[in-house]
């Protein structure tokens, strides 16, 4: 296939890619397309330019990194906003006070943080640090139509990552609690040569939610 060939099918799949089909079970996102060229002795270089002629040609595309947005400051009620510390109330009876059991402290002793990580097919783990295990999907499995796609489009594939949310105090004492559970049942079906692993990671979870998830 001679050079204005293949100018014409890179410009094709990259429009096709930037759109998913209604199937897809992901948002679409900013990309960008990078170009993995191998030359003929092997060298491997990666650009934002298709690949000189006789090199081998592969598309990778790389999601871009989106900030979450900004937190909003939170809006003063109108009495507050007033300046005037009697309009407060004004029209309201006072706040009644009833006998009961005060309310529980804050923990003086928190847990270590943990990381609920969950993929694209809903399935969430465990992690001690921020993990998303980023990793190249092939754009089939991720709900692209190639149909009219040249062969070569079957190898194309789109970077994505795990979504992770830091769990701290009581959330994340439930889910040491959820880790001691799955390392009991671990231990339980582990064969010889990983028991001490196993009975480490029993022990270390066993000894977080006793000493600081439990009063």
């Amino acid at each position: 296939m001679g050079s204005a060939g293949r100018r014409a099918i890179v410009p094709a799949l990259l429009a096709l890619m930037a759109v998913p089909s209604a199937a897809a079970p992901v948002a679409a996102a900013p990309t960008t397309v990078l170009y993995r060229c191998t030359a003929a002795d092997g060298a491997v270089a990666l650009q934002d330019e298709p690949c000189p002629r006789g090199q081998k040609q592969e598309l990778r595309e790389i999601a871009a990194f989106t900030p979450p947005p900004a937190p909003s400051a939170p809006s003063l009620p109108a009495s507050d906003a007033s300046g005037d510390p009697g309009a407060e109330g004004a029209g309201s009876p006072p706040p009644q006070i009833t006998s009961g059991d005060a309310p529980t402290p804050p923990r003086s002793v928190l847990p270590p943080p943990l990381w609920r990580c969950t993929d694209l097919n809903g399935q969430s783990r465990l992690a001690d640090a921020y993990d998303p295990q980023p990793r190249c999907v092939p754009l089939s499995v991720l709900g692209v139509d190639l149909s009219r796609a040249p062969p070569s489009a079957a190898t194309l594939c789109r970077t994505v990552e795990d979504a992770c949310v830091e769990l701290g105090g009581e959330a994340a004492c439930a889910a040491w609690e959820e880790r001691l559970a799955d390392a009991e049942s671990a231990l339980r079906h582990a064969f010889s040569d990983t028991q001490a692993q196993r009975r480490r990671a029993r022990d270390r979870a066993k000894a977080i939610v006793e000493n600081d998830c439990r009063d």
